[in-house]
């Protein structure tokens, strides 16, 4: 089983490498967004999760804006995800007028999910991407207490408490990464 995972790892390391090198790095803000000129433009926000899921699940992404300090149900976008070896991507779509400023990742509410090797995250508007890899996913997302990631591996563990099941991790404050994606 690691094994798999070092390969699955190792494999999506040397494919990711090469479809940046195709793309147009551009830097603000410290950040650094790829122009992907493969991708159809949208207006709006989008959030995609690249990840293996062994078993069936459902997904949400709670997200805040300037006019909500918190994360509602109102604000939710859910996704049911398929149980699957193979990597599959997750994509939330934020509504249009919407600049996110906090988002809340809940990664399933199956009590019984096998460790999710999280492959990539990245936010997209228009053709910017913004990818969080290089320790920027642990750096600015906070997991609760019934979830854990180990960086090196790529994996997300979740774990009930006491019959009480909320996998999630939070993001500190995202203006900086989705203003400049605007220009």
């Amino acid at each position: 089983m690691r094994l798999l995972i070092i390969l699955i790892t190792l494999i999506s390391f040397f494919s990711c490498k090469s479809e940046k090198k195709s793309s147009k790095d551009i830097e603000a803000n410290d950040h650094q967004f790829v122009i992907n000129n493969e991708v159809e433009g949208h207006l709006f926000y989008e959030i995609i999760l690249d990840v293996v899921v062994k078993k069936d699940d459902k997904f949400h992404v709670f997200y805040k804006d300037f006019n909500n300090s918190g994360y509602a149900p109102e604000r939710a976008l859910m996704n049911e995800v398929k149980g699957s070896e193979d990597v599959q991507s997750i994509v939330f779509k934020i509504p249009e007028e919407i600049i996110p400023n906090g988002l809340r990742i809940d990664f399933g509410v199956n009590y019984s999910q096998e460790p999710i090797v999280l492959k990539n995250l990245k936010i997209r508007y228009d053709k910017k991407e913004f990818y969080f890899d290089d320790g920027k996913f642990e750096q600015l997302f906070k997991p609760s207490k019934y979830a854990s990631y180990n960086n090196t591996a790529k994996l997300i563990v979740t774990q009930p408490i006491d019959g009480a099941y909320d996998p999630n991790f939070v993001s500190v404050n995202i203006e900086g990464i989705v203003f400049p994606m605007l220009d």
